[in-house]
């Protein structure tokens, strides 16, 4: 999609300007409607906010996600700032104990899958790994990120020794980030990383079990759910192109025949990137053709 043109409000416009100071009483609810929608029911009134909900309930998450949903993005700060906080808000409402039993009942269930977390496949890529690789082929795009951002594909928790499947799933899903924006077509910026976490969280929720898949989607649909509506807020012309880019993400991860997580791409080194998707079963996204929606969520 091309870039969105912004619309300019003509206040000059407006029939009668003094109509809109009471705009927002006259939207209120009445008291009729309120108990339409209440009932007659009272929440349990307690000395500290509680709920049956474990997220609303964590004071670190909740503000996380808040945050995440209702900022802008400006240019003082990366829009990267706040993953550390996600990371940490997860933790914190994460039953690791759980999370790990289903996933061992899973592997119990699925050979394929028992079968790629006993190899434990980790390949730090470096540029001499990659340098001999055709143009257009992955192993060059990989070749291309490592010299032109001069990070290691792996730089995210490269020293963390993996104890479990949980921790390699972990580690392997963060170290292959960068190549599945390779891949899919679905670039670093707004549109790209809103329509990644999408195909992600479909495919896992088309392999796994419903409780597991939401463990394994947990970051994927907070940077999903909050980058949705952050762009409702802030940025309202980008939203038919956040949109497509939802509708994208959907119908690839759909099509796609397994997680991205669970794809070797050690064996896809010395294929072009379009091979490798087409294999996988799924059409590429539009690449840097989105690439204007960085600078459209910022500000």
């Amino acid at each position: 999609m091309t870039p969105p043109e912004v619309a300019t409000l003509d206040r000059e416009r407006i029939e009668d300007p003094s109509t809109i100071a009471d705009a927002n009483e006259r939207r209120a609810l009445t008291e009729a409607e309120k108990r339409y929608m209440r009932g007659d029911a009272e929440p349990a009134v307690s000395s500290v906010l509680t709920s049956n909900s474990k997220y609303l309930n964590d004071p670190y998450f909740r503000e996380t996600f808040a945050q995440f949903a209702l900022r802008r993005h400006g240019p003082d700060l990366p829009e990267t700032y706040l993953i550390p906080n996600m990371v940490r808000a997860l933790a914190e409402v994460r039953d690791n104990a759980e999370f790990y039993a289903l996933m061992q009942a899973e592997r119990a269930k699925k050979p394929e899958l028992a079968a790629w977390l006993d190899a434990r496949r980790m390949t730090s890529y470096t540029p001499d790994i990659v340098a001999a690789c055709k143009p257009g082929t992955l192993g060059a795009q990989i070749h291309a990120f490592i010299s032109q951002s001069g990070m290691e594909m792996n730089f995210m928790k490269a020293g963390l020794e993996v104890r479990n499947d949980i921790e390699y799933v972990m580690k392997r899903r963060v170290a292959n980030h960068d190549i599945e924006h390779m891949i899919t077509g679905f670039g670093p910026h707004q549109l790209g990383e809103e329509a990644l976490a999408i195909m992600n969280t479909t495919s896992i929720a088309a392999y796994f079990t419903p409780k597991l898949a939401q463990y394994l989607s947990e970051a994927n649909m907070f940077v999903s759910a909050t980058g949705y509506y952050r762009v409702s807020l802030h940025y309202p012309a980008l939203m038919p192109a956040q949109l497509h880019a939802m509708r994208l993400g959907i119908t690839a991860g759909e099509a796609i025949k397994k997680p991205l997580m669970m794809v070797d791409w050690e064996d896809y080194l010395d294929w072009p990137v379009e091979d490798v998707a087409a294999d996988l079963g799924f059409e590429r996204g539009p690449g840097e053709e989105w690439a204007w929606s960085l600078h459209a969520s910022v500000g």
